[in-house]
């Protein structure tokens, strides 16, 4: 079979200080068959000026800045490949990802997925995985999940290839839902998604992405709800044209990241869409659900454990404190990894 052409589609706005390192990963692949485009979204640092670097290996495309919505849209459009990989310009990839990818692809195949390791703003290992995939969350796991409860566990972007005949159902992207949540969520509909349990890219988390701003800036929560909300309301959207029936489940009831939102904004008394017939011991149940049905291993089921019970016991003057610690522990482990370091170094 001929090598794939695989388009790795690069978003930049002021990331001036991280988008080499996520150009030097996509450039750094294993696999031979790879296209890199590059959009800057009008930024106002020195990223024009770091691209221009690349402008031999990387198609580069200037706009105005006009969000990162538009951004991918304007890859999508300017790609060719036949698998599409989203990376925003503070993540990176591993020398093999792409290689893997093809390795399980075949006509069926509307995504694969992987394991995402968890860095600081620094590119230090937090020492945490996103989704902590192990090698039984295969296709068929992912079907009979989908099929149960309209959900799976899926990455962000960076942890994410796509069939460019799946992806041409969702794009052009709309801006009332995220790149992530509008592919993931609706992906299962159109064919296998494929998971390699292992750590195949790095996430940075740092105070201006939506993992960490989402977590400390409680304000932020009613609005994420929202979204996701619209995002599955295109999933509805997708399975009504195709003649699919979803289950009759609440997604954000099977989706852990959705249940603490909630639970956050609950004791914070934050209005959002179905608060009003949600209460703390609701959430804190449906959590404890979820825990046992996914399977976590010892170490990251204790963690979510002593979060929820933490998050539930404590007074509501207490939420936003408990919020800045979990949210911003990035910056807290950053300092203590280099002090180790210095520290190693003081007696070498």
């Amino acid at each position: 079979m001929e090598a794939p052409l695989i388009s790795v589609i690069v978003t930049c706005y002021n990331y001036g200080r991280y988008v080499a390192q996520a150009l030097d990963s996509a450039l750094a692949q294993c696999y031979p068959n790879v296209e890199i485009v590059v959009i800057n979204d009008g930024s106002t640092d020195d990223s024009r000026e770091v691209l221009a670097r690349y402008q031999d290996r990387v198609r580069v495309i200037e706009q105005p800045n006009r969000g990162h919505i538009a951004a991918y849209n304007a890859g999508f459009a300017a790609s060719r490949g036949e698998i599409i990989v989203l990376l925003d310009a503070d993540d990176a990839l591993e020398p093999d990802v792409l290689s893997r990818v093809v390795a399980v692809w075949g006509p069926p195949v509307a995504k694969v997925q992987w394991d995402l390791r968890i860095i600081d703003s620094e590119g230090r290992d937090l020492g945490r995985k996103f989704c902590h995939y192990d090698a039984h969350y295969d296709a068929a796991s992912v079907r009979r999940s989908f099929e149960a409860t309209g959900t799976y566990r899926w990455p962000v972007s960076v942890g994410n290839a796509y069939a460019r005949w799946f992806a041409e159902q969702i794009f052009p992207l709309t801006p009332d839902v995220g790149p992530d949540g509008a592919l993931n969520t609706v992906a299962p509909l159109y064919g296998d998604v494929i998971t390699l349990p292992e750590v195949l890219a790095s996430y940075r988390v740092h105070g201006n992405n939506t993992w960490s701003a989402t977590g400390s800036d409680a304000s932020r929560l009613p609005a994420r709800i929202r979204l996701r909300r619209r995002e599955v309301a295109l999933l509805q959207q997708h399975a009504a044209e195709l003649g699919v029936l979803l289950s009759n489940e609440d997604v954000l009831d099977h989706e852990l990241a959705f249940v603490n939102y909630r639970l956050m904004a609950k004791k914070l008394d934050l209005s959002y869409p179905g608060s009003e017939s949600e209460s703390v011991s609701k959430l804190l149940a449906t959590a404890w659900r979820l825990l046992r049905a996914e399977g976590h291993s010892l170490r990251p089921l204790a963690k979510h454990a002593l979060w929820f019970s933490a998050l539930a016991a404590s007074p509501s003057a207490a939420t936003r404190g408990l919020m800045r610690l979990r949210f911003g522990r990035g910056a807290v482990q950053g300092a203590l990894v280099e002090a180790r370091a210095r520290l190693r170094r003081s007696f070498a």
